[in-house]
């Protein structure tokens, strides 16, 4: 039977589920080599319900959650002004729990990330940043018709990875 889901604004309240659920989606998907010291102090150091209180509380960012059988399925951070050429909307974070990927939760988030996109700006223009080596999140980014206009670099412990910028343009 599919998850029916319910998608709203992130409260303070949710910061300590929020923090799980980031935590072990990063882990899940940057850690196939399994966790070293600088993963694991990146994780710790990141992913605290404090970092997500604050992120809720920011004027210049949006988080969304999406609820799934009364829990944390996943959740969207927009980003606003911050610029990728002329795209004000940077989607900083989506990330679904394993156990509800294909439920359409990960799509349900984005179209409302754009509807919002819309409200403030007059178009759903967005952009974001995927590691190049996250060939699922790549396709289902590309499906929603992103495409890749450009390199970036995450520096973690010294090591420079590579990610694609996307973006959606309509």
């Amino acid at each position: 039977m599919e998850a029916t889901h319910l998608i709203r604004t992130a409260r303070p309240e949710d910061s300590a589920r929020i923090a799980v659920l980031g935590a072990n989606v990063w882990v899940h998907t940057y850690a196939a080599a399994g966790v070293s010291e600088v993963i694991a102090q990146y994780v710790l150091a990141t992913f605290t319900p404090e970092k997500i209180q604050t992120l809720v509380n920011d004027l210049g960012a949006v988080v969304l959650v999406a609820e799934a059988e009364g829990n944390l399925a996943g959740y969207i951070v927009m980003r606003f002004d911050s610029y990728h050429t002329d795209v004000p909307i940077e989607i900083e974070t989506l990330y679904i729990h394993a156990s509800f990927s294909g439920r359409g939760i990960g799509s349900a988030l984005l179209a409302h990330a754009r509807g919002i996109a819309e409200a403030r700006t007059g178009n759903r223009a967005i952009w974001l940043i995927v590691n190049s080596q996250n060939e699922k999140a790549i396709s289902f980014y590309r499906s929603r018709g992103l495409t890749q206009e450009g390199v970036a670099y995450f520096a973690l412990g010294g090591i420079k990875h590579e990610n694609k910028v996307m973006v959606a343009r309509d």
